[in-house]
């Protein structure tokens, strides 16, 4: 008999006991999946851990420092950390929802079709919407980087003639060099990569704590200054966050899956954004003031070799972050071609390589026409992220198990209640702000 409890498994119950030996019964009930086989298990948690670490630390890290500039020191530690323990709670839904389901090889399609099936599409929209933008701001943020870095350590001068023709190079490099790992069927290959984009972050916090002197530290910095404007960059928070496109892909890749386990990575990679999110938005702040650029390395000194280091290092990481939105785009835009169709291989793999190549050309397209970054990560941060990040994951695990339940269910539904209210709260602030 397939497996039809709506309630979350939980540790120490007789059905969580079980569920190893449940798997092969409920093995015949994959009428939904997307692929001709069951899910081949072979991540780790560290696997798991630095695929997810990495969808979090992106381009975002670069920006957190202008945002808080506008929500002023006190309150920009409230939202960050606000904006974490959002990020936790929709993460440990999605687990659950993701072990529940776990011999059926999950997806957000999938799931929304079994749980939410007249929104399904609406969910893999704003998974679409979101990595799109995300990638897309990667690329601007990659090619800007590594120009001025390689033009500083070449001639000692970044020439903005120059530097368009550089970028534009590198940028068109960047694709066809990450067309590879954007191919790959499977994650947990990108593992070694994601490792050297998290040691090439600690770098350039080291090296930027190395520059910063503190100089502009005032108590002017603890307060807001404007509420709206405050509101416009607090999806900056919510886009540095977003991970949560590649949780159902990181269940179907772990070894041994279960909600503590999945809740071990996601606890882990949360605490992970917001140890090295923290002084890497106060301390560029106290240093540059409510000047600083949007881009907080753009504002420390590129005469120093170990910040165009940083720079070069920085390009690396949001390049390697950059796969990790090609992954889960890809599965949606196809899960939406599919819906229940199951492809043969030879299908899989021809679509496969021209969903990339099209989204790929694609996120280069919009970064040579849009140059400011911010417009990318406030809109997307909003509209695709807070929709994908707080409440869908809110949405399927209401509808799934309500939220009487548990306590964990009102924490839930106070989710998606804080969901709803940020979109006209943060839209007035960008609108407010794009306008001033």
């Amino acid at each position: 008999m397939c497996k039809t409890s709506s309630d979350p498994p939980t540790e120490g119950s007789v059905s969580y006991k079980l569920e190893d030996a449940a798997s092969t019964v409920s093995g015949i009930c994959m009428e939904n999946t997307k692929y001709d086989d069951a899910p081949v298990r072979t991540g780790s948690a560290l696997a798991g851990y630095s695929v997810l670490t990495k969808s979090m630390l992106g381009s975002g890290l670069f920006f957190i420092a202008h945002a808080c500039s506008k929500f002023g020191i006190i309150s920009g530690l409230v939202a960050i950390m606000f904006a974490g323990l959002l990020t936790w709670v929709s993460l440990k839904a999605l687990s659950i929802i993701a072990i529940d389901f776990k011999d059926e090889n999950p997806s957000f399609y999938s799931v929304s079709m079994r749980i939410v099936p007249n929104l399904r599409w609406i969910i893999d929209a704003s998974v679409i919407m979101n990595c799109l933008g995300a990638a897309t701001g990667y690329v601007i943020t990659a090619g800007n980087l590594l120009s001025e870095g390689l033009l500083q350590m070449a001639y000692n001068s970044v020439v903005e003639s120059t530097k368009n023709r550089t970028m534009l190079i590198i940028q068109a490099s960047m694709i066809l060099i990450l067309f590879p790992l954007c191919m790959m069927k499977e994650l947990s290959g990108t593992k070694i990569a994601n490792l050297v984009g998290l040691l090439s972050l600690i770098y350039i916090v080291i090296a930027s704590f190395v520059y910063c002197d503190l100089s502009m530290a005032s108590s002017d910095l603890l307060g807001m200054e404007n509420v709206l404007t405050a509101m416009s960059s607090f999806p900056t928070f919510i886009f540095a966050f977003a991970c949560q496109m590649n949780v159902f892909q990181i269940s179907n890749e772990l070894k041994n899956p279960t909600v503590k386990r999945m809740n071990i990575i996601s606890v882990a990679s949360t605490v992970t954004g917001a140890a090295i999110y923290i002084p890497v938005m106060i301390i560029p702040l106290l240093t540059f003031g409510r000047g600083i650029k949007e881009n907080y390395l753009q504002s420390l000194d590129i005469e120093n070799l170990p910040i165009q280091i940083a720079y070069m290092l920085a390009a690396l990481s949001v390049s390697i972050s950059y796969v990790l939105q090609i992954h889960p785009l890809r599965r949606s835009i196809l899960s939406l071609y599919y819906r229940d169709r199951v492809p043969s291989h030879a299908e899989e793999k021809r679509n496969r390589l021209l969903v990339v190549a099209f989204v790929m050309l694609a996120t280069f397209g919009i970064a040579v026409g849009v140059k400011k970054i911010d417009i990318v990560t406030n809109f997307t941060g909003l509209i695709g992220g807070n929709t994908m990040c707080f409440v869908m994951p809110s949405l399927l695990y209401i509808r799934h198990y309500g939220y009487k339940t548990s306590r964990f269910g009102k924490v839930v539904l106070a989710l998606f209640i804080i969901g709803l209210v940020l979109y006209p709260l943060c839209l007035t602030g960008i609108i407010y702000d794009l306008v001033n």
